[in-house]
């Protein structure tokens, strides 16, 4: 299990409820990135008493992004057959560790080879909670783009979700809770100059084309917290990140043209055109709306779209 942590009070509860919630929490391995402030320090002595959690300790100040922090775990994957990609601020619904591996063992043996389960899970609110938690499933899809690219995603409510037997077969990925078989932390490594947001995008469509199937759950996993403000966020404390941005967003150009096509680049299992087809989107569009960066990350303040009040 790999968590990327960045100035969040959430952590702590995050991995209590995780570990209580589990039904075989003697099973799992949880590895956190923890770029910590130094008002979090002692937070470190209690997290390292819990038995099955190791901790990557960096500074804030040097962090060098999200998704440079999922690749520092992804390295520490030590061969477990399942490999689960989440972020510091869930709730989790019991024995979600359990049915996370039958629905993968179930989409396996109705014949696909390689099912990721992946899912913008409903929301939670930290001061209300366990009141106010949201029973809802969500279908992902595009919401806008940047310069022309596939840039952001949103989730929809499933209607009837509640007399669903099978996950949904799904053309985005979410990076708050992506659950596959352990070779996927080699096979789709995260790409750690990719800064944000599109970085699920890329992850769809390579996991696509190394031959992976992505699916939602159709039951509730777990909760999520969509409000930023309630933790740090790497781009206000970096000045340098809209240099990143810039570059993360060239990155994506040439991963989208198929240009890229190395460690962090596409597969060879399926095509570019393939990937266009399921989603029913280009990737790279000639028309796009003017975006300001701040605005894009106003938009889950509560949740995917259709959870708000």
């Amino acid at each position: 299990m790999q968590i990327p942590a960045y100035r969040d009070p959430e952590l702590m509860p995050t991995v209590l409820d995780l570990l209580r919630t589990a039904a075989c929490p003697e099973r799992l391995s949880v590895v956190i990135a923890w770029q910590y402030g130094e008002d979090e320090r002692e937070l470190e002595k209690p997290l390292r008493r819990l038995a099955p959690v190791r901790l990557l300790m960096t500074r804030a100040a040097n962090s060098q992004g999200c998704n440079w922090a999922r690749r520092e775990l992804q390295r520490c994957w030590s061969g477990e057959e399942f490999t689960l990609l989440l972020d510091s601020h869930h709730r989790f619904a019991p024995g979600w560790d359990a049915t996370l591996v039958n629905l993968h063992r179930q989409l396996r043996d109705s014949g696909i080879e390689r099912p990721v389960m992946t899912a913008y899970l409903p929301p939670y609110d930290p001061v209300r909670d366990p009141q106010g938690r949201v029973e809802a499933v969500y279908r992902m899809a595009l919401l806008e783009r940047r310069k022309g690219l596939m840039f952001r995603l949103t989730g929809h409510p499933v209607p009837g979700w509640r007399k669903l037997t099978r996950p949904i077969p799904a053309c985005f990925a979410s990076l708050h809770l992506l659950f596959a078989e352990g070779r996927f932390n080699e096979v789709v490594a995260c790409d750690p100059d990719i800064y944000f947001f599109a970085d699920e995008i890329a992850i769809a469509l390579r996991a696509f084309t190394h031959g992976y199937d992505l699916f939602h759950p159709h039951v509730v996993l777990g909760w999520h917290l969509y409000d930023r403000t309630t933790r740090g966020r790497h781009w206000d404390d970096h000045i340098g990140s809209s240099r990143q941005r810039e570059q993360s967003i060239e990155r994506l150009r040439s991963l989208y043209a198929g240009r890229y096509c190395g460690r962090y680049g596409i597969g060879d299992q399926r095509t570019l055109a393939e990937y266009e087809q399921l989603t029913g989107e280009p990737l790279l569009a000639r028309k796009t709306e003017p975006l300001r960066w701040e605005e894009d990350h106003v938009y889950f303040a509560r949740g995917p779209r259709g959870t708000r009040p």
